[in-house]
């Protein structure tokens, strides 16, 4: 299966972004669970349309709130794209930092691959409906439904189309400079799970650059994206889940 969807990436000719995720642990059973998504700590530790935001500070929150329009119409319009991705996640029990990188494509509404270089042959993959999540070490994978992965609280999801900014965040601007601006995102309503959202935005293109989320007991995931290329027109044929030979299926909140 990795062979065909390396297959697959190298046949839209790109280099490129979940989210690849923070760690968390779950049980099941007798069997420990490791889930790991991307957006970041994110998915469940871890693209729009738009709604009323509401924003703080009259010329900071006016500036935030003409950033966050064209974010989302940037990503309105794109009906897919690919990019490559490094995550660091700093674990303050553990005093340790977790890395890894890969490749990822999107495309509207609800698909989405992250395939992973490191930790070789990982992979995180949407087709619409669910969410796969594959770890080699276990020969494992954990399914979940889509909407119960992806919430609208969740940063990114916007770019799924299953949430949205405006709607979902309160939206202020953090920092500026020649080539970004900073937005800090706190999610409206009973989201909770996150200390600090903070979204990197490319003053010329309106692409994300890098989501950094803190989480309540203080753990720290940063998500950069780079070589990002849209509109490569992705198959469908590419979010196709693949089940690695003899590998278990463990399926969550079905």
């Amino acid at each position: 299966m990795r062979l065909e969807w390396s297959s697959k990436w190298k046949g839209t000719g790109s280099s490129a972004l979940p989210m690849a995720p923070n760690l968390e642990k779950s049980m099941q059973g007798k069997s420990k669970l490791k889930l790991a998504y991307p957006f970041m700590g994110w998915l469940l530790n871890a693209a729009v349309l738009l709604g009323g935001m509401q924003t703080s500070g009259a010329a900071d929150g006016n500036a935030a709130e003409a950033i966050v329009d064209r974010l989302q119409k940037n990503y309105d319009a794109t009906a897919d794209f690919v990019a490559d991705f490094r995550q660091e996640t700093e674990v303050k029990n553990l005093n340790r930092t977790l890395k890894a990188s890969g490749k990822l494509s999107f495309k509207r509404p609800g698909k989405m691959l992250w395939l992973y270089e490191e930790p070789k042959g990982q992979f995180v993959l949407a087709d619409g409906k669910h969410l796969y999540f594959y770890q080699p070490d276990q020969n494992q994978v954990i399914k979940s439904p889509l909407k119960n992965a992806f919430r609208g609280d969740i940063p990114l999801s916007f770019l799924l189309g299953l949430g949205n900014l405006k709607k979902d965040f309160t939206a202020t601007l953090k920092a500026s400079d020649e080539n970004q601006h900073v937005l800090r995102l706190e999610p409206k309503g009973e989201a909770g799970g996150y200390g600090e959202i903070l979204v990197a935005v490319n003053k010329t293109t309106s692409d994300i650059l890098w989501v950094s989320v803190r989480d309540a007991v203080n753990n720290l995931t940063t998500l950069r994206f780079a070589n990002m290329r849209k509109g490569v027109g992705l198959k469908d044929s590419l979010f196709e889940v693949q089940i690695p030979k003899g590998a278990d299926i463990v399926e969550l909140g079905q």
